[in-house]
């Protein structure tokens, strides 16, 4: 059993064979001083899509601005796609590649064409100190600590917008580096230690100047959104910076090499500078218990709330998409599942979510987009209701609870179609009426040799031990009658016994099938099935929420690499359902064989 258990957690849903990867940058040519935006996107006609893999990129400083996905289903077909957006600072001067990016599908890897770029001086160099040194002896910048008497020419600062925020409240933490002498090359960024906090890498803002002491600097900023994951003391670390700078040569008169070291004044040398930033300790505060909603989920920042259909006209039995949206500025990632309310007039099909997100010098803002498919049951003016939505407001440190408007839906009667195999349950025999086919009189004739009849009824009469297989056949009869009417009275014990037999003889079926669409509803139908049978609930309008909440209640035991698989399955399931024009012969044998699988590991546990 644990081979069987280790094949159906180490399954994936395939990778479509229309996976495709491309890469593209806002220039290639860039001063040392500007910045590069890469764009890489990834597209596949498939519910999930891999993350792209970037290579390692020792010239250029890689900062993450964000991702923004969109997902689509048309005709019995998913369109998926997500852009992925980078900030490339520039680090050396010279000639530059970015290496192909890569997207593993399977056993496959589809990479980018790799882009050249070339990096060029600044427009205007760095600003010299505003003190030059004495004719003859020039000095080489030398970085002095504050409070040693003036500015040093380079020096790092680091801050936090807010030092005693809310769990999974935004802290943009801003660390900016001054520096008044040429560097040579571009700095380095080690970021400091954040543990027990989200860290998202904002993208850099342009390069700034300012005066100091009479001193003209540059400053380059590198800023990090965090979110603090639970309540209490939270420390962010030392970061560090590393850079190069312009180390000039001395040059004194009196030395006995003063040739040697005027020849040379003109050269110039890099003197290596690290510089860490302070600590900074958060005090983070749990959010509050008074006024939460019963379904607020842990959502913390400023949201809107919007929903829509695609159609407001269809027929019973058709597919709407039931589209929501959040949008706003906060820890997106953390956004649970929404909270749909009950639909008894729908079908309702498991929610695909989609992330949006954009990034800049005030943090992470974006949108999360849930789509689900609903199919009305029935005909008539039909409404979703409204669907609620609730976070916590740090700015004015409250819940706010939002609803999207009800949403109404015609729909037109719908063509008759035969009940799905399997998806309701069929009444007993009733009595039938009988027809009289003929009439006839069977006479009855006394004719010689006819004693032989009477003899052997004379024998039987006379075998005593047969007399009792009347009553045995009676006893047999009331036996069955009991069980019978024992069963009825457990109607839910009977479907869930009953439930693995229900399901192999679909999956058995779905080996016979005509064709792989075919095939794949009778497996989906195996476990969907399954599930209704062995938790005694209708199969119309289950969903993977449901049913995984239901088999936690009646079998607290029960693994949770059960129920991962089980949600596994049910995703390639609606997968192959809805875009049934990618179905291969090797994905349906594949879902079949770990249905059968995890079937038979589950009645082995619930036994």
């Amino acid at each position: 059993m644990s081979a069987a258990l280790a094949f159906l957690l180490a399954l994936a849903p395939p990778a479509s064979a229309a996976l495709s990867i491309n890469a593209s940058v806002n220039k290639t040519a860039v001063g040392l001083d500007d910045n590069i935006v890469l764009t890489v996107s990834v597209s596949a006609d498939a519910a999930s899509l891999p993350e792209p893999e970037l290579p390692s990129m020792p010239r250029f400083n890689v900062h993450s601005a964000g991702r923004s996905q969109s997902m689509a289903f048309s005709n019995g077909r998913i369109s998926n796609s997500a852009e992925y957006t980078f900030v490339l600072v520039p680090r050396l001067i010279g000639n530059a590649v970015i290496p192909p990016i890569s997207v593993r599908s399977g056993s496959e890897t589809h990479q980018t064409e790799p882009i050249a770029v070339t990096v060029t001086r600044p427009n205007e160099a760095p600003p010299q100190g505003a003190a030059p040194a004495a004719p003859g002896r020039p000095r080489p910048p030398r970085a002095r600590a504050p409070g040693s008497g003036g500015t040093p020419p380079v020096f790092v600062t680091a801050e936090a917008d807010n030092k005693t925020p809310y769990v999974n409240e935004q802290v943009v933490y801003n660390v900016r580096f001054h520096y008044s002498v040429p560097l040579m090359g571009n700095a380095e960024w080690s970021p400091p230690d954040t543990t027990g906090m989200l860290s998202e890498d904002l993208p850099p803002s342009g390069n700034q100047s300012t005066v100091i002491d009479g001193r003209n600097y540059n400053i380059s900023e590198v800023k990090l959104a965090l979110f603090a994951l639970t309540p209490g003391k939270k420390l962010i670390g030392r970061g560090t910076i590393r850079c190069q700078v312009q180390k000039g040569v001395d040059v004194d008169p009196f030395a006995s090499d003063f040739f040697r070291q005027f020849f040379a004044a003109g050269l110039t040398m890099a003197e290596p500078v690290a510089l860490q930033t302070k600590p900074i300790e958060l005090a983070v505060r749990p959010l509050p218990e008074a006024g939460k909603p019963a379904g607020f989920s842990g959502a913390v920042g400023s949201f809107k709330l919007r929903a829509e259909l695609d159609r407001a006209a269809v027929k019973a039995g058709d597919a709407v998409n039931l589209t929501v949206t959040v949008d706003g500025a906060g820890n997106f990632k953390a956004l649970g599942e929404l909270a749909l309310p009950e639909m008894p007039e729908f079908r309702v099909y498991e929610t695909v979510t989609s992330l949006n997100q954009a990034k800049d010098g005030g943090g992470v803002r974006g949108s999360k987009v849930y789509k689900t498919v609903v199919v009305p049951k029935v005909s008539g003016d039909l409404r979703v209701p409204a669907i609620p939505f609730h976070y916590f407001d740090p700015a004015r440190g409250r819940y706010v609870s939002l609803s999207s408007p009800p949403l109404d839906l015609q729909v037109a009667p719908g063509e008759a179609a035969a009940a799905p195999v399997g998806f309701s349950a069929t009444s007993g025999p009733g009595p039938s009426a009988i027809t009289t086919l003929a009439e006839d009189i069977r006479h009855v004739h006394s004719r010689a040799g006819s004693d032989g009849a009477a003899a052997l009824a004379a024998r039987i009469a006379g075998a005593g031990w047969l007399h009792a297989f009347p009553a045995l056949l009676l006893l047999a009869s009331g036996g069955f009658a009991y069980r019978r009417d024992v069963l009825e009275q457990d109607p839910a014990g009977v479907r869930a016994r009953r439930a693995a037999r229900a399901a192999a003889e679909r999956l058995a079926r779905s080996r016979k099938a005509a064709g792989l669409s075919e095939a794949s509803a009778l497996v989906g139908e195996a476990l969907v099935g399954y599930l209704a049978d062995k938790l005694s609930v209708p199969p119309s309008g289950l969903t993977l929420r449901q049913a995984v909440e239901l088999l936690r209640r009646r079998w607290p035991r029960l693994p949770e690499g059960h129920l991962d698989q089980f949600r596994r399955l049910w995703a390639e399931m609606e997968r192959l359902r809805y875009a049934p024009n990618t179905l291969r012969d090797a994905e349906v044998e594949e879902l079949r064989d770990a249905v059968a699988e995890l079937l038979k590991i589950v009645e082995e546990d619930t036994a």
